[in-house]
């Protein structure tokens, strides 16, 4: 899931990612999966996400305990 892509995204300079990015090619239950997973790490404080407009996409950041977890 998200966690397990943090080191290649690091390596990367990549410090954002698109919830839709992360879901492309798969199916409901997976998807369902990862934005269950974005709360869990958002109630951490592991990432913040931002969300322009309803309906729209949903980007994480690295949040204040992201490198504790």
């Amino acid at each position: 899931m998200f966690v397990k892509s943090v080191p290649w995204f690091q390596h990367h300079g990549i410090y954002s990612v698109s919830f839709l990015e992360l879901c492309k090619n798969n199916d409901r239950k997976q998807v369902s999966a990862k934005f269950y997973g974005f709360l869990v790490l958002k109630k951490q404080l592991a990432i913040e996400l931002t969300q322009c407009a309803p309906y729209a996409d949903i980007i994480a950041t690295v949040g204040p305990k992201f490198h504790t977890i």
